[in-house]
């Protein structure tokens, strides 16, 4: 472009080109984000309760996970964004936050909430689940590999039983063969979906673990209050396994000093033992970030003693440490010989294995941390 006011620039080495016809592509403004004067998409409002929880419809272009997208060893899938169960250590709260601004939500009219309470109160139900799956699942790509259901948020929230997106995709997944598929919940609300459950089974490979950190229902209610109780959870546990599906106990996380003695974890493995469970496997707690601000306060209020050194020994990485690891999978490792469990092995050695070399180069765990005297 030339400017009547300005020196014109010659360039007279230079031959003429003819370009020919010229298109120009308009840059998507969802993953812009910013600097672009877009109005907010306008979800449906499905329903809002009493408690102040609502529940809009948001339609996606793609249901899986990918590890190429996630760095995981696995596929994943989730069929809400954002939990009510809003346990005090959930790991996936900014999930809410960047969901939200990749799709230039939401727009309800309602004040904004805290991020921590719009994780809670606004659940995001992927409606077109199906139609997803169908594009997007390739068997061939998937083949060797597992699909997680429920990684970020639980399937069975209260929200399941309105919506039923998670039995959605269940049905939708029975139309295929040869799929490994592991789904992980904390409701006994699973056990509603036992037929499509066993039809899946019959041509898939299919686990479900019921996620439960403690027998005692007092230390729950201080630690997850919006969750289902212990009896619940392992009432629907029996019924998945009467019903021939291979079902077990997640016992994740395991909290230092709160849930990790022998007496509780014992008791834990006793009654999934009896409720039929076919494995039992357990996990340390971890505290990125996002998680220790939400467990730290509910530690300061329900466990003050505790709180500081938690606060001091999770300060400088997330992992409890390598030695509490080791302690902890020989503690577990013997709990299900006793229990008559398939043995663990270094299942969890191997996930932690970066936190554990980490660990090294950092001071030792406090001892009032530590499992390794009481091994």
């Amino acid at each position: 472009m030339l400017w009547p006011d300005r020196p014109r620039l010659r360039l007279p080495h230079l031959r003429p080109v003819r370009l020919g016809e010229v298109r120009v592509n308009r840059l998507p403004t969802a993953q812009l984000g910013l600097g672009i004067d877009v109005a907010p998409r306008l979800l449906p409002i499905l329903d809002e309760r009493q408690r102040g929880t609502r529940f809009l419809g948001l339609e996606v272009k793609r249901i899986l996970n990918p590890p190429a997208a996630t760095g995981m060893s696995f596929w994943s899938l989730n069929p809400y964004v954002g939990c009510e169960f809003g346990c005090s250590y959930c790991y996936a709260r900014a999930t809410h936050g960047w969901v939200s601004e990749r799709n230039n939500l939401p727009a309800t009219g309602a004040p904004p909430l805290e991020p921590s309470a719009s994780f809670e109160r606004t659940i995001y139900v992927k409606q077109n689940i199906a139609a997803s799956l169908l594009r997007q699942l390739d068997p061939a790509e998937l083949a060797g590999g597992t699909l997680l259901i429920g990684t970020a948020t639980d399937p069975y929230q209260p929200a399941e039983r309105r919506f039923r997106i998670t039995r959605t995709a269940l049905e939708t997944l029975a139309a295929y063969r040869g799929l490994t598929i592991s789904i992980t919940t904390k409701s006994p609300l699973v056990a509603r979906d036992i037929d499509v459950l066993t039809r899946l089974a019959e041509h898939n490979k299919v686990s479900i673990s019921i996620s439960l950190i403690t027998a005692d229902a007092e230390l729950i209610r201080q630690l997850e209050p919006k969750t289902p109780l212990p009896h619940a959870r392992l009432r629907g546990l029996q019924a998945l396994t009467a019903a021939g599906l291979n079902a077990g106990l997640l016992i994740a996380p395991i909290i230092p000093r709160l849930t990790d003695s022998w007496g509780k974890l014992g008791a834990l493995m006793s009654a999934a033992k009896e409720a039929g469970a076919r494995f039992a496997v357990g996990f340390p707690l971890r505290l990125a970030p996002v998680a220790r601000a939400g467990f730290l306060p509910v530690l300061e209020r329900e466990f003050p003693s505790l709180e500081p050194q938690y606060r001091a020994h999770y300060a400088g990485r997330h992992s409890a440490g390598r030695d509490y690891i080791a302690a902890l999978t020989r503690r577990i490792q013997a709990l299900q010989q006793i229990h008559g469990f398939p043995r663990q092995g270094d299942r969890m050695r191997s996930r932690h294995q970066r936190a554990a070399e980490s660990a090294r180069s950092t001071p030792p765990i406090i001892p009032e941390l530590s499992l390794v005297a009481a091994m």
